[in-house]
């Protein structure tokens, strides 16, 4: 049992863990980018796709609450599952999980960089930058955050815990000011069928107000994909509990914080005008800066850069953790379980995410933006600027992000489905009322949701959308059909499948936690 790789335990609190959870759900990176594209569907109704978002992730807090009570390690989800569900649904989620938060952090620099900074600079001081500044900036929101997650968890953890809560505050004060000095405040923004003489034609194309809500959501819930960040650190932490914890105050929090923020935005920049959201690449900044001056405008820009360099930090960490513990188990090569001694961190795996991230964060800036009408010598000659280019980074964004939902969406309805099959084998029939709402009924809305959600992205066909959701489902069959394999080649390696570590069962036995 000595010879079993393992992180180093007892480094992590609660506190750091819900700035994990936050820091992988970057708030103030949401407000410049997943908002902005959400507005581009949902319009007016961009508040009711983040409430509606927020309320989801509600629901699903109880499922990872449940699920964490069980079973804790660097597996996170992977092990939920392995726990709850059995081998094969535990290897498409710990397959799945990581493909979303390298996704996720490949679209910080596309966007960021390539979107948000150009439009910043030229929006206070008229600085025109080349449209391939995106690429080099892959250094500074891919590679040393990597960098900072393999020297180790304490100063991982030390720039979260500020960062994050910093970020945060500032958000939730400065979107209070703005709702308090628009001229717009309006519940019926919450309301999908009161703007039908305004929106109409902008929601027909989309298939309608529901449909442009349901677009909107995607990113809605893609703004908090990194949902269940603190999971991973479940060998890290001081005790179990502390990310139980974590995964209930964070997306209390985040969720809060992004219904505010989006509600703010849409009535500074005045509700019947939101169809022009989206075709300004920095909207929110543009907003910060009527309603504050130019420094909460560049406080906005400010924060909106730290927190892509948290985010990617925080996911790039989580999907190392996750490999990590497939390659201990046996169902990744072993490669991926090498634990640096001096630093014990995974670096193999950390390092393999790193790549991974930044080489499709260049492919899809490329590929999406021919597709969108911009050759590759037009991204390295054209301006930053250009309406082409903003138009072929934000599409790229827009891909690489649903393929993380997609990702995400696999993982959670596995999740919901996990919890109720833990319950159905602990329980059986035995299930109180409020059992059964808990353990059953909420799941499964959840999943409802999920599944609306996904069934908008779908239909009817969106560019990029619909491309990254074939993408998705590619790689789900991929995962199906890995799982399948390691169960007829590697027979142990599948039994053992997230169930080499488990920090909760060795509370029980140490006495830390009663049975």
């Amino acid at each position: 049992m000595n010879s079993i790789p393992r992180l180093k335990k007892g480094v992590v609190g609660t506190i750091e863990a819900i700035a994990q959870e936050i820091a992988a759900m970057a708030p103030a990176c949401d407000t410049v980018a997943f908002i902005t594209s959400a507005a581009a569907f949902a319009f007016v109704l961009t508040p009711l796709a983040f409430l509606l978002a927020m309320l989801t992730m509600f629901i699903e807090v109880n499922t990872l609450y449940h699920l964490s009570k069980h079973h804790a390690s660097a597996g996170g989800y992977y092990g939920y599952v392995a726990k709850a569900f059995g081998s094969f649904p535990a290897i498409i989620v710990g397959l799945m999980y990581p493909v979303y938060q390298i996704a996720s952090t490949a679209a910080i620099p596309v966007y960021v960089a390539g979107v948000v900074l150009p439009g910043v600079l030229y929006y206070f001081w008229h600085i025109v930058l080349p449209a391939w500044i995106w690429i080099p900036f892959i250094l500074i929101f891919i590679i040393v955050p990597i960098i900072l997650a393999m020297l180790g968890i304490r100063p991982q953890m030390q720039f979260l815990r500020y960062a994050a809560l910093t970020e945060v505050a500032f958000l939730a004060i400065t979107s209070a000011i703005i709702i308090s000095r628009a001229p717009d405040n309006t519940l019926a923004v919450f309301n999908p069928f009161a703007w039908n003489t305004i929106y109409g034609k902008y929601f027909m194309p989309l298939g309608g107000p529901l449909a442009g809500l349901g677009l909107g959501m995607i990113f809605g819930l893609t703004s908090f994909i990194g949902y269940g960040g603190s999971a991973p650190l479940g060998e890290e932490v001081k005790h179990s509990r502390n990310i139980t914890k974590a995964l209930m105050l964070g997306v209390t929090i985040v969720g809060s914080v992004l219904t505010e923020v989006a509600y703010a935005l849409t009535v500074g920049w005045g509700v019947n005008n939101m169809a022009t959201f989206a075709n300004s690449s920095i909207p929110g900044i543009i907003i910060y800066t009527e309603y504050m001056g130019i420094v909460g405008g560049l406080l906005l820009a400010l924060f909106a850069f730290n927190s892509a360099f948290s985010d990617s930090v925080a996911m790039q960490s989580n999907a190392g953790r996750v490999y990590f513990a497939m390659g201990r188990d046996g169902i990744l090569p072993r490669f991926f379980s090498y634990v640096d001694p001096k630093r014990i961190t995974p670096t193999k795996a950390l390092t393999f995410v790193g790549m991974s991230s930044s080489i499709l964060a260049i492919a899809s800036g490329f590929v999406i933006g021919y597709y969108s009408g911009v050759t590759p010598q037009m991204m390295l000659s054209s301006s930053a600027i250009n309406n082409q280019i903003f138009n072929a980074l934000s599409n790229a964004f827009d891909f690489l992000t649903t393929i993380a939902l997609v990702g995400f969406i696999v993982a959670h309805f596995i999740n919901n489905t996990a919890v109720m099959t833990l319950f159905s084998r602990l329980h059986g029939t035995k299930e109180s009322v409020k059992g059964f709402i808990v353990h059953y009924i909420l799941p499964a809305l959840a999943t409802v949701v999920f599944a609306f959600v996904l069934y908008e992205s779908i239909y009817p066909p969106v560019f990029p959308v619909t491309q990254a959701v074939i993408i998705g489902a590619i790689l789900l069959t991929f995962s199906v059909i890995y799982g399948y394999l390691i169960k007829i080649y590697k027979p142990q390696a599948y039994k053992n499948a997230g169930r080499l570590v488990d920090i909760v069962e060795e509370e029980k036995l140490s006495g830390e936690i009663k049975e």
